[in-house]
Order: structure tokens, then sequence, then C-alpha cells
């Protein structure tokens, strides 16, 4: 039972966090219904742990819910305030039961305030009902003779009406879909060509409060909809279930038809939990039909009919006599009752055996990379010692080399377990797009490509609020009003276009939008006025667009609530910085503008180039390295009181010497008999001086300790293959300090 009270506070925990996070703003019908499938999970787990005041505060939240989505709230600010007092509150009762097994205070005062909001709330007194009462609709609810009983209620005779009409016409759109799926199983055109009218079936009969058609049809769409992702495969068994659902979900809108017209106002000859407990099987990754026995040979095993008369009717069957699958042709004949049906329904399904998956705490997960990256360091120190021996045993040698194959497949393995699809985040910049175009007076689409690019699970909380940055700023700055657009001859909905993909052991993501583009000329008058620039002699296009990162430039016509302070595409750098990304730019006028940022595919491992300055080794991040080099005694060049540079890559560059930034003795004062490696950031690229390279590594990254962690310079240190410990720079870090002195 202890587990099942941390799964419904986990479940409010997750409710309550994404609720937080999000803006008055972005509540919209979409989001609503989102939190709506979100309290019926916590409503099924309180019904099960029979936590009364739960539920009654779920029927309570569905009902603001359901009026915002109706749009029949007049301030909605005070109904959001409520919905956040009714999830406190619900998580102060779970909180309560699962310390004590009661819960001593009163929702009453909560369900007052609602009322005086938005009137009487209907199915609240019912989902606080007593416990018997609460066991009683249960057992009425799974009893196929109680639910045969349950009455059909219009709400709108007329949307009614065109929901008939449309919903039919959904069934068969979905049933040419779904055999043609079977024919081709891995055509995702198929799938969304079935998922969209399962959600339109969804959408409405949720406003209709049709219950079951609503419940059925969600089931079946969150079914296609990992399908479509690709998390389970289209197999036979799935096919059935879908046309079963569908057929399902034709007689359930047939009998709706049949109350309109006075015929009957029940629903009959269905069991839909028994068909729901397929769905789930199946999107769990059960095969249902795989190894199960079948319904006939059930009915027999537990004495329902004999095995004279099943084999009566497969051979009508087989004769063609007959169309109706096996139960449907034994209720038919009346030789079993659709009670006897649903049971061995359920007995086929219950049958499969669960799948062994267990769940994991991340903090745990965490320790066990950490450990990994210990076991890294002590293979880097083993292979380290081995060079300097001589006449190691082979068999030794051969014993050594089979470990780091191993420790290096572990490795693989434990950083993968933490790697989780970028989708997710994508689908919230998606929605973030709608929202922020609605305000704007814009029409934009969005394309997404490589939503199932993996990345680092500790990253994408921190890539999300750059990303955000970035898209607001393509929306309100980057694409033009509707009439602009076809002005310049472009299509009147704008496009933004969202892509992450691997390479170089970075993960890109880029942000592009076809809009005006950055204009060269007015970067730089702005950059002019505030004093962040003051000749554009020798600046490239990309150095020109780079100056938007620099705090307090903006060339926004006007200030908007979503940009145009100068400050956002500040933060954005420093963020990018922060996770030892970089972030480049791309555009030309009147076609719009890239922005391409690249960061580590882990923040706990770092692919560096490994350097002595005196001393010390130094770990420089090979994401920003574009050269290393001695340069000739010619190439260097000195001016009293401007400083030191070299000619790399056919430009001049500032020189710094990393000796002298951290206080060193250093091997080589001279440039021409050092070695320097042109590393870029966002200031430009400058050259650093070293005495010497001693290689290339992947080093594990650990912290400095609170005392030393806000070094500029430093990004942390890294335990090496000879013992010694590495110090990481912090390029960007250093040359600050650089021009700071």
């Amino acid at each position: 039972m202890i587990m099942n009270y941390e799964k419904l506070v986990k479940l409010l925990n997750d409710l309550a966090q994404e609720f937080l996070v999000m803006e008055s703003s972005e509540l919209d019908i979409p989001t609503a219904g989102k939190f709506l499938n979100q309290l019926e999970e916590i409503l099924a787990q309180a019904r099960a742990l029979k936590v009364d005041p739960i539920k009654g505060c779920v029927s309570t939240l569905s009902s603001i819910l359901e009026r915002i989505i109706m749009d029949t709230i007049q301030d909605k600010a005070a109904a959001i305030s409520m919905l956040e007092d009714g999830i406190y509150l619900m998580q102060s009762i779970a909180d309560s039961h699962k310390k004590t097994g009661t819960y001593d205070g009163s929702i009453q005062e909560f369900m007052d305030k609602v009322i005086s909001l938005v009137g009487p709330v209907q199915n609240a007194v019912t989902e606080a009902a007593s416990p018997q009462e609460d066991a009683r609709a249960r057992t009425d609810a799974q009893d196929p003779a109680t639910r045969d009983e349950e009455k059909i209620e219009i709400q709108d005779e007329a949307l009614t009406r065109d929901f008939i009409t449309e919903g039919l016409e959904y069934i068969e759109e979905i049933e040419i879909n779904i055999l043609n799926l079977e024919n081709d199983p891995e055509n995702k055109d198929y799938i969304n060509a079935i998922f969209r009218p399962f959600h339109s079936i969804k959408g409405v009969a949720s406003f209709l409060n049709l219950e079951k058609i609503r419940s059925l049809s969600h089931d079946l769409e969150s079914l296609l909809d990992r399908a479509r992702n690709g998390e389970i495969s289209v197999t036979s068994s799935l096919i059935d279930v879908v046309l079963d659902g569908a057929d399902a979900l034709k007689t359930m809108i047939r009998q709706l038809r049949d109350v309109l017209e006075g015929k009957a106002s029940t629903t009959t000859d269905l069991d839909i939990p028994a068909l729901i407990a397929r769905v789930k099987k199946i999107e769990e990754g059960f095969d249902v039909d795989a190894g199960a026995k079948k319904i006939g040979e059930i009915l027999v095993d537990d004495g329902v009919i004999s095995e004279e008369k099943l084999n009566q009717v497969l051979s009508e069957k087989e004769a063609g006599m007959s169309s109706k699958k096996l139960g449907e042709a034994l209720i038919g004949e009346k030789i079993v009752k659709p009670k006897q049906v649903s049971q061995a329904l359920r007995k086929q399904v219950d049958r499969v055996a669960d799948m062994a998956t267990i769940r994991v705490d991340t903090v745990k997960l965490d320790d066990l990379i950490d450990m990994v990256g210990e076991l890294v360091i002590t293979q880097s120190m083993i292979s380290q010692g081995m060079k300097n021996q001589q006449n190691v045993d082979k068999r030794l040698t051969r014993d050594i080399s089979q470990f780091f194959r191993i420790t290096s497949a572990l490795q693989r393995i434990s950083t993968s377990l933490r790697m989780i699809p970028i989708r997710q985040t994508f689908q919230r910049m998606s929605r973030l797009v709608r929202d922020l175009a609605k305000n704007a007076g814009k029409q934009v689409s969005v394309e997404l490509v490589g939503e199932d690019t993996e990345v680092d699970r500790n990253m994408i909380d921190e890539i999300y609020n750059p990303l955000v940055h970035m898209i607001r700023n393509s929306v309100d700055h980057g694409l033009e009003m509707p009439e602009e657009r076809i002005k310049a001859g472009k299509p009147e909905r704008g496009l933004i276009t969202l892509k992450a993909y691997h390479r170089g052991g970075n993960i890109v993501i880029e942000i592009a939008d076809d809009g005006r583009g950055l204009d060269r000329r007015k970067i730089l008058d702005k950059a002019f006025r505030v004093g962040l620039a003051h000749s554009d002699e020798g600046l490239s296009d990309q150095e020109i667009y780079k100056m938007i990162f620099m705090p307090g430039l903006s060339t926004a016509g006007k200030v908007t609530d979503v940009s145009g302070r100068g400050v956002g595409m500040d933060v954005v750098k420093r963020a990018v910085e922060k996770l030892r990304g970089k972030i480049e730019i791309e555009s030309a006028v009147g076609e719009g503008t890239r922005f391409i940022t690249r960061f580590p595919l882990t923040l706990a491992i770092i692919d560096g180039m490994i350097v002595k300055s005196g001393p010390e080794h130094y770990i420089l991040p090979t994401i920003s390295i574009l050269q290393a080099l001695r340069p000739p005694r010619g190439a260097y060049n000195s001016v009293v009181g401007k400083g030191e540079t070299i000619n790399a890559m056919g430009r001049l560059m500032p020189l710094i010497r990393l000796y002298d930034m951290f206080g060193l003795e250093p091997e080589f004062k001279d440039p021409w008999e050092a070695i320097v490696v042109v590393v870029d950031s966002e200031r430009g690229a400058r050259c650093l001086m070293v005495d010497k390279i001693i290689g290339k590594a992947e080093v594990v990254v650990k912290s400095l300790g609170e005392g030393l962690k806000n070094i500029k310079g430093l990004a942390g240190g890294a335990i090496l293959g000879d013992g010694r410990v590495g110090l990481i720079v912090d390029t960007e870090g250093l040359f600050e300090l650089a021009e700071q002195r």
C-alpha cells in the first residue's frame, strides 16, 4: 500500500511542478485538457486507496478546467489561483494519508470558494461519498450486468447530432486506414491518419460529457501515439484491438443516435473495461495473442460450454456460415452470456506474463555513473603505467586489454541510461510558438526535426531556457507580420524549424526562421550608439551578428512583454557557455536567421586536449579549439601598451600566455618556441600559448569544491591517467580575465 501512496504523491508532485512553471497565458484548451488527463490518473489512484477528500478535490478542479475550456469563467486569474490552492490541498491530504491513514481536515471551505467562483460543482459530492458507497459504485462499474443499465444523457442535442454524423464518418476513416496499416506497419502516415479521428472523437465526447466514448478514445489515442513514436511495434494484436475499439465506438455512437430518436436510453452488450485492459497491455509492450489461451479454450476450461459445442460453432465459422468473431457468435446463439465472454477475455489478458522492469532512483543512477567515471580514471592510470613498463607479461597485457574493453562498454551503457529524447522539450517549444504567434497577431508553423535525438537528462532543463529566449526572438523579431510577408512575396504563414542531431560527440540544436533576417547595418548603428563598438573595420558578418549577445544591445523597434530590452540574448550566451556549449548565427536579409547551438552530450565527461604550462597540466575543451601550431618568428607582433598578437589562420589574433594568467614559471617564453592553440570564443578567436600538447582524452569532470568553484577561467578539474589533477579551462572566463588586465 505504501507504494500506491508513493505513486499518488508522485502524480500530485508532477502536476504541481507543471502547474508552477506554467505561465497564466499558457493555460489554453490543450493545456487544460492535459491537466484533466492528469487529474483522471490521480482520481483512479485516490479511488484505489479510498482517499475520499482527494476525489472531491479532483471533481472540483475538473469542473474549473472544464469551464476554462468552455470559456465560461470571467475571472480566469481567480480560477488559476483556485487550481493552485486545490493542488496544494491534495498534496497535504495525500501526505497525511501516507503518514496516518486519514485526513483530519475538511475540504468544504475550499469547495465553498470554488462554488462562489464557478457555481455548484455537480460531481464533487458524489466523488466525496462514503467508502461503502464508493465501493458499491466500483462494483457496479465492473459488473457488466450493472454497467448495461447506465443511462445516456444528452447535453446539447444539436451538437450531439453533429457529433454522431462526424463520429461515424471518423470510424469509417479509421477502418480504412487500419487495414492499410496492417499491410504496411512501418508507415507512420497511416498511424497519423488513424490517430487524428480518435483525437477528434475524444475532444467532442469530453465536451459533451460522454465519458465512455471519451475514455476509450483517449486510451486508443495513447496506444497509437506510442506506436507513432516507435515505443511499441505495430502487431496483429494492436491492429485487432484498434479495430475492436473502433467497433465499440461505432456501437456507442449508434446507441447515442437511438437515444435521440427515442428508441433506447441505455448502453448494452459492451465490455469497455475488458477492451481497455487489452489496450493497456499492448501499450505496455505485450502481444496479448502470443502465448495466451484462446477464448474458446478458456470457456471450455471454465465449464461454461462443452468442447463439442465449441467445435460446432468453430466449424460453422470455417465453413463461412458465420463471419462473426467466436465470442459474438456464442452470444448471438445464446450459448453464453456477454458477462462470461468478458470474464474469459480478462483471463486471456491476465495470463500474459508481466514485463520485468524496475524503477531506479535518479540519485542511485547518478552515483552509478560517477563510479563508472572513477573506473575510467583507474583504467587511464593502468594504461599510463603499462606504457612506462618494460617486458610486461603477455597474459597480463591480454587480460588488461579485456578489462579496458569491458570498461569502455560499461561507460557507454551507463551513460546511455541517463539519455532521454529531446521530444518533450521540442513539443513544449511548439506550444510556446503557437501562444506567442497568437499574442503577436502572426501566423506561424513549427517544423520539428530530430525529436528522437537523445540528450543527458541533467541537461534537458538547462537547455530549455536558452531555447525559449531564442524562440521568442524568432517569433517577435525574426518573423514579419502577415501583410509584410505577402508584400515581400513570402507565404502568409511564417515557419520556425527546430532541429536536433548528434555530431562529433556533441548535440547540435538549430532554431531557424524564414523571417526578415539580421540587418548588419542596424546592429552596428545600435552598437555605436551604446558604445559597444567604435568601428566596423575588419569585422566579419559573424562577428557583427554576435554583437546581439552583448548586454544592452537590442535592435527591436519597441519593447514588448516578450522581448526588446536587450537582455534576452545575453542570457542565452551565458547559459550556453555555462553548459560548455557554443552558439553560432547564420543570417541573410529577407531570408531568415538560424541559431546553431552545440552542447556536449553529457556534463559528466568532457572531450579535451591536455596541455602543459610550466609544471601544471590543463584541459582545453576540444569544442573550442580551431588549430594548434608552432608559429614562425615573423608571425609574432608586439605593440607597446596594446598587447601581443599572432598572425594565424590568415589574420591577427590577440596572444594570451596561459602561464601568465595563473602565475606559473613556463618552460618557454618565446611564442615561436612554444605551442599556440587557436581557441574560438564569443569575443572572437584568441591564441593561447602553452609549453606543449600532451594529448587528447575524455576526462570525467570533477568539482573543485565550494571554496574554488567561482575562480574565473576554470570550469572544474579531472584526474589524469598518470594520477595528476588537470584543471579544466573555461576559455570564455579566461579571455574575459585577460581583457581586464
